[in-house]
């Protein structure tokens, strides 16, 4: 339950009203229910395996990940999530900004240009994270239930405005469906990814398997079809716009304004331990403060309207790491030293797995090439990159697979 609740909360922020309102107008409520059910099963599947494999094998995900890539491909890995997370920083703090200038103007009359309340919160969450974050974990799953009221709230008080179910908003940025499923992966894959992370203190496998698929295939679904409501509803797809022709008021603005900034301050928490695994000299400051500048720039840059296309990014690129390590725990490598490797936490350090890097090389290549026409597997441009991820790895490694003898963790 407590797993269950942790990736609730992981689902439910800035970002869900984000996504969905952008998926909602452009494709229409009703293929948007399709779109959102279809990008939430894969990563009910995923975020599953990735849950079984962390209780089974009690390895962290960075361990799991250099027993598939090897020292350098683990490193590589951890910067693409790393980036990941940077862009999550960037769209939050753009909103956040936003957002900011309204209640601040509203309550004390302040006249400020939005870039000054990007840079003056990025700042604050910069030293925040420095000096520890101490609460700010707990702060973020108590807002959980409020955010999830809100949601509800904004939905049941639009709902019978919706003027059209299957019709896109007027002025909404077309989207095709392929397109709209691989953003709905991308919103939350690096967090099925670090799934093994949380679910290796399970119980057992079956209780973290069972938390992750409600989660991310109940849960997750519902709550983006909500929050896509009011936007269709209002043909608004810009959040300030929308919660201004709702007119929710400060309370509620305030709330997403407190939501924004704990997520921030999570993301670069996870972005700077992330990239202190690949720039091993750099004081955690510093590389705190490195990734805070950077997301501060990219916000000022108005990250947010290129919102759709750096999901689709994330639905094609990380997905295939995900599968990669997934064949490596469930079908390479089920030697007993597996066990006895997790339980010590001592893995030993493996050469670059060039097999992993190009499997997830290809498979992105195929993705994209999906995503633009320019191949046509299964048509969803996320779950081609997974299949193909998997396959070429799992030929790559076919004297290693688990019809044959497994071989020492340490073996090349």
């Amino acid at each position: 339950m407590h797993i269950a609740l942790v990736i609730i909360g992981g689902t439910i922020g800035m970002a869900v009203f984000l996504v969905s309102a952008q998926i909602g107008g452009s494709l229409g409520l009703q293929r948007a229910a399709w779109a959102f059910a279809a990008g939430c099963l894969i990563l009910a599947v995923m975020g599953s395996l990735t849950s079984h494999v962390g209780a089974t094998t009690r390895f962290t995900t960075y361990q799991l990940c250099a027993q598939a890539f090897g020292g350098v491909g683990a490193q590589l890995v951890n910067t693409v999530i790393a980036l990941s997370l940077i862009g999550w920083f960037a769209v939050i703090s753009n909103t956040l900004g936003s957002l900011s200038d309204f209640v601040f103007s509203r309550l004390y009359g302040w006249e400020l240009p939005v870039p000054v309340y990007i840079a003056a919160s990025s700042a604050a969450i910069v030293v925040v994270t420095i000096s520890g974050f101490r609460g700010i974990d707990r702060i973020a799953l108590w807002m959980t239930p409020a955010m999830l009221l809100l949601v509800v709230y904004a939905a049941l008080g639009s709902i019978d405005q919706v003027p059209h179910w299957n019709r896109p908003v007027a002025g909404a940025t077309p989207m095709s469906f392929s397109a709209a499923v691989s953003a709905v992966v991308g919103s939350y894959i690096a967090g099925v990814i670090i799934q093994p992370d949380y679910s290796r203190f399970a119980r057992d496998a079956r209780h973290a398997v069972g938390a992750a698929f409600v989660a991310l295939g109940l849960c997750f679904p519902t709550v983006m079809f909500l929050a896509a409501i009011p936007g269709s509803a209002l043909s608004q797809v810009d959040l300030r716009g929308l919660l201004l022709a709702m007119g929710v008021g400060l309370p509620a603005f305030t709330l997403l304004i407190l939501g924004a900034w704990s997520s921030n301050v999570l993301c670069l928490y996870s972005s700077s331990l992330s990239m202190s695994t690949v720039i091993r000299r750099a004081t955690y400051w510093k590389v705190v403060v490195t990734i805070g500048v950077l997301g501060t720039l990219l916000a000022l840059v108005d990250a947010q309207t290129y919102l759709v296309n750096f999901l689709v990014l994330l639905g094609i690129t990380i997905p295939p790491v995900g599968a990669i390590y997934l064949v490596e725990a469930l079908l390479l490598r089920r030697a007993p030293q597996t066990r006895v490797a997790a339980d010590t936490n001592a893995l030993p350090i493996l050469p670059t797995q060039w097999r992993a890097v190009l499997a997830w090389v290809l498979a992105t290549g195929v993705g994209f090439a999906v995503q633009n026409g320019l191949l046509a597997i299964s048509g969803v441009s996320s779950i081609d990159a997974i299949l193909v991820s998997a396959s070429i790895f799992l030929i790559l490694n076919g004297q290693r697979s688990v019809f044959f003898p497994a071989r020492h963790l340490t073996d090349a």
